[in-house]
């Protein structure tokens, strides 16, 4: 097996002699590389010469499509004689080359022999002594293995684990088992059903052999103290996490029960031992070889809680069997010996405890609640684990989180005094969840929540106790610190328990004392507030939470203290029971604190968290925000300028601005200044488009707002046909966008870009369903019903297209309905353009599918106004088509009758009535209402103009009776009479209409 591991079989020459050679190369298309050539190339790509470094950049990108290749780079990366420079960016090239053209199907592939001679080398890196180079033929290799493994490479995993079980050199030895971990563990990623069923094999074969590997280098360190064999041992350990929790089905079977079992014994062993080692920074000086040996030794440890927290997640029934040892295990790794161990240990050690914890598998309550079978064992499970966790052992637990693990650390402090502003962020965003402090978090909430009887009445005494502790002491402050941060944490499981109207007085009387370390409580009293004031303070009691806010982002405040009370104000106005008007007294002010903090930060995460205040404000208040805009407008140009590399915060200002404009209304126009150059940068300069999404919401509510047409906008309609074709993410607000922009100008816009949009509708058209033709339906109503026929752009294209789809959607009511409200218009408008459309088409059967539709789809229509649009149209247009008559007739006057009946109403006096007309007239001083938008005012103006408002239906169908009686002989029309359903009949006679 070994011979396939040979040295590479070219030998490469001093390289730098090479770099011309290259050049010539670059005409020899076709020919197999040379190691010459190749060896050139990455010469002059390590050259730091701007000029070479391109020139070699391009024929690299013509040799990776040349046979032999990537197998030069390959053997080239793994050569002794070569610099590690060249050798590091040969390997670069080599897994870039990889991804790109490994696949059989990828354009230019690598061809198989090549693959076979990079294979060989790649079986061989683990004589390549850097670790940068090493580092990047594993990628090579795990992405190689992902691709071929087990059919094209049957011999990756036997070779190398001849090298592991071989022994004769530990430097080989160790880089040959990282070499197959990382294989190991790219293969337990692939989750078809195949590759489970052949990583399962592969599991198999190999983990008796890397188990007892594990075991027999623990032992010989514990025999040499030769760090590389705990360091061997710490791989085996790994690659045994990976095949456990991937490679087998049934962790109850004997070879992995056995391996559990062992590493539950080797870790209280190697638990021991660490608590064993001397401290760091002990008497004398430390030799680096036990510094080392902590460090390994720490690792090793965190890979086995990890086996252990891996194994509980996959397998949590089966987990049952050890769940009292490993309870165990981790307590003491927790809470027995925090102080000697790494903090990642300790926090990982809490994690599993709160994953035991959350797991149904243990907890009788959780499955009864959720209907599940309570099984003996589960029953039996969750008396274990509560017998654990007794009463005195969770209090010890709580009182060691708060104590010690969620109090602010010196490096904090420091961070506080030093970097305020991102000691403010660190402390709100959501961390690693294997940070100290957040696995202390996780865990007492879980704790609070499944023991709320112990631990929450706990909490209140120690809350009581803070009120007699010295605030001159840094220690004791720090600890109060941690226990109100404990009342913010499980705040919904502490609902019962603590009376925050009571609790809020003292925390306002605490807020005012001074001592040297105020600002540490202040800043927590804050945060308390501002998570208690959403869930329990009652309402009488918000006013002074507004006022304490204002008060503490006053500019003599602390910046964090400021930052933290602008966060409590956001959550006091975001509340469900946010009542606008108990804050119109604090408005001004908490403004103007805003507007000064704004000012005065300096790093991003501060700017968007105090924006992020300023649209709870703004989407609180409503229009009481207007009169006090103006300092924010005014910051807005400087803020964008200063965000050019932040796109975070450009679209938390592209967000704040499109909250304003929609309660600025027909003020809007005071933004122009400041919108106007961000909406051309976002739609067409901004290179990434990661603004345009809110820039399109941005300019809709701008447009809405609009008092009237500007030359700006006019001209930013240039950009929307072009922005259609960017897909779903953008269609739906560009459509909306190009429909108001009609509304708003309707002669400028139709006039000047009219075309364009018709012809860019029309292109879509075809290509979309649902609601993206419902929106171009509206565009093409809104043209027909705001300008005069004279100034239509051609619609012929996109008409034909909807008289097309009306058989393909005659199921999809509101698509069906927008159709026919067009050719409806059309209709009543312009006939004899109707006539000529249809005609375009070359079908006789066309107004016989129209009329079909048309007449047996009419409940599809779910407004009055579509009914009375229709009957008005076909009234029209029936005397125009005599034979659809005769062939509709019955269908025509069930419609009629259908139609009518809808569309009026009978008053007191039994005379029959247009309910739409009466309602237009009541309507008729409500056209301009207060707090409605510009682009609603349009749209009712534009109803009271449309021929619906208009036509009184009872005049108008009684009229249309008498044309359509016309077009027949009495004998033929008493026939076509005849004919009509006896119900309908009926109805019609009662409706008058004659």
């Amino acid at each position: 097996m070994l011979n396939n591991c040979a040295k590479p079989r070219l030998t490469f020459p001093k390289v730098l002699s090479y770099y011309n050679e290259y050049k010539s190369y670059l005409s020899m298309a076709g020919m197999e590389c040379s190691a010459q050539s190749v060896s050139g190339v990455i010469a002059a790509a390590c050259s730091g010469n701007v000029s070479q470094v391109k020139e070699a950049e391009q024929a690299i990108a013509f040799l990776e499509s040349q046979p032999g290749f990537f197998p030069i780079l390959a053997e080239m990366a793994i050569a002794p004689d070569i610099p590690m420079t060249f050798k590091r960016m040969a390997a670069i090239c080599l897994k870039n080359g990889v991804t790109k053209f490994w696949r059989t199907t990828a354009p230019n592939s690598i061809t198989s022999p090549d693959k076979e001679r990079v294979k060989k080398a790649l079986l061989c890196s683990f004589r390549e002594p850097s670790k940068e180079v090493f580092s990047q033929l594993l990628e090579v290799a795990a992405k190689v293995s992902r691709y071929d493994f087990p059919k094209a490479w049957p011999q990756c995993l036997p070779c190398i684990l001849e090298v592991v079980t071989s022994g004769q050199d530990r430097g080989h030895q160790l880089r040959a088992l990282t070499l197959m971990y990382k294989v190991i563990k790219t293969l337990s990623t692939k989750r078809l059903s195949g590759d489970k069923k052949a990583f399962r094999e592969v599991t198999e074969h190999m983990f008796s052999i890397i188990g007892s590997f594990w075991e027999s280098s623990l032992r010989q360190f514990h025999s040499t103290s030769d760090v590389t064999y705990l360091e061997c041992s710490l791989i085996s350990l790994k690659l045994l996490r990976v095949m456990l929790t991937y490679g087998f089905e049934d962790i109850t079977t004997p070879l992995a029960a056995a391996c559990l079992k062992a590493v539950i014994q080797v870790s209280e062993q190697e638990l021991g031992h660490r608590v064993a080692l001397p401290p760091p920074g002990g008497d004398g000086a430390e030799t680096t070889s036990v510094s080392v040996v902590r460090f390994t030794y720490d690792k090793y440890l965190v890979v086995l809680i990890k086996t252990f927290i891996n194994v509980q997640e996959k397998f949590p029934d089966e987990f049952g069997e050890y769940l009292l040892p490993v309870l165990r295990l981790a307590h003491a790794t927790g809470f027995t010996h925090p102080a000697v161990l790494e903090t990642r240990l300790v926090a990982r050690s809490l994690h599993l405890l709160s994953g035991i914890m959350l797991s149904d598998a243990y907890d009788v309550f959780k499955l009864n609640n959720r209907g599940g079978n309570v099984s003996d064992k589960t029953i039996h499970l969750n008396e274990i684990r509560n017998a654990f966790f007794t009463e005195d052992r969770v209090t010890a637990m709580g009182n060691t989180c708060i104590s010690a693990f969620l109090k602010l650390s010196p490096i904090e402090l420091q961070n506080w005094t030093q970097s305020p502003e991102e000691f403010a962020y660190e402390e709100t965003r959501h961390v690693s969840l294997f940070s100290l402090k957040a696995s202390a978090e996780h865990l007492l909430l879980n704790l609070t929540a499944t023991f709320p009887e112990i631990l929450c009445p706990y909490i209140v005494k120690l809350i009581r106790e803070c009120g007699a502790h010295n605030r001159g002491d840094l220690d004791t402050v720090l600890l109060i610190d941690s226990i109100y941060s404990v009342t913010v944490i499980c705040s919904y499981d502490m609902f019962d328990y603590i009376d925050i109207d009571t609790w809020f007085g003292c925390l306002i009387e605490e807020l005012k004392q001074d001592g040297p370390y105020c600002l540490i409580l202040r800043r927590r009293i804050l945060e308390v507030i501002g998570r208690w004031v959403t869930i329990k303070l009652s309402q009488d009691k918000h006013p002074q939470v507004y006022q304490i806010c204002i008060l503490y982002m006053d500019p003599s405040q602390d910046i964090v203290v400021r930052l933290t009370a602008a966060t409590t104000l956001k959550a006091a106005v975001s509340d469900f029971a946010f009542y606008p008007a108990a804050f119109n007294d604090y408005l001004e002010p908490a403004l103007q604190r805003l507007y000064l903090l704004l000012k005065e930060v300096s790093e991003c995460e501060s700017m968007v968290k105090i924006l992020e205040v300023i649209i709870a404000i703004i989407e609180g208040c409503g229009k009481h925000i207007v009169p006090f805009a103006d300092p924010l407008i005014e910051r807005l140009p400087a803020l964008w300028e200063a965000s050019v590399e932040y796109k975070m915060l450009q679209l938390q200002l592209i967000n704040t601005v499109r909250k304003l404009a929609k309660y600025l209304g027909s003020e809007s126009p005071r933004l122009y200044k400041f919108t106007d150059p961000v909406l051309v940068y976002s739609l067409t300069q901004d290179p990434e488009q990661v603004l345009l999404e809110d820039a399109l919401g941005l300019w809709l509510q701008l447009v809405e707002t609009a008092p009237k047409l500007t030359p700006h906008f006019a001209e930013l309609l240039k950009c929307a046909p072009g922005l259609l074709q960017y897909g779903s993410e953008t269609l739906k607000s560009c459509l909306l966008i190009i429909e108001s922009s009609i509304l708003l100008g309707p002669a400028t816009i139709i006039s000047n870009y009219g075309d364009g949009i018709i012809s860019a509708c029309s292109t879509l058209y075809p290509d979309i369903v649902g609601e993206a033709k419902v929106l171009i339906d509206n565009i093409v109503l809104t043209i027909i019903k705001t300008v005069p026929r004279s100034s239509w752009p051609d619609m012929t294209p996109i008409l034909k297209l909807i008289i097309s789809d009306l058989n393909e959607f005659s199921d999809y009511s509101k698509i069906l309905t927008m159709s026919l409200s067009i050719i409806c218009y059309v209709i009543i408008i312009d006939m004899p353009y109707f006539h000529q459309l249809m005609s375009s088409f070359n079908n006789p059967k066309l107004y016989s599918n129209l009329f079909e539709v048309w007449l047996h789809k009419i409940d599809s229509f779910y407004r009055i106004e579509h009914f009375k649009l229709s009957l008005i149209a076909l009234l029209m247009f029936l005397p125009y088509q005599p034979e659809m008559v005769r062939a509709f007739f019955k269908d025509i006057m069930a419609v009629v009758e259908k139609s009518v009946t809808k569309c009026t109403d009978v008053d007191s006096d039994c005379r029959r009535y247009d309910c739409l007309l009466k309602k237009s007239d009541e309507d008729e001083n409500d056209v301009l209402l207060e707090g409605e938008s510009e682009d609603y005012k349009r749209r009712q103006i534009l109803r009271k103009a449309d021929v619906i408002s208009k036509i009184d239906i009872v005049t108008f169908v009684k009229s249309k009776f008498g044309e359509l009686q016309g077009l027949f002989n009495q004998e033929e029309f008493a026939k076509l009479t005849a004919g009509i359903d006896e119900d309908v009949y009926h109805k019609l006679s009662t409706l008058d209409l004659a």
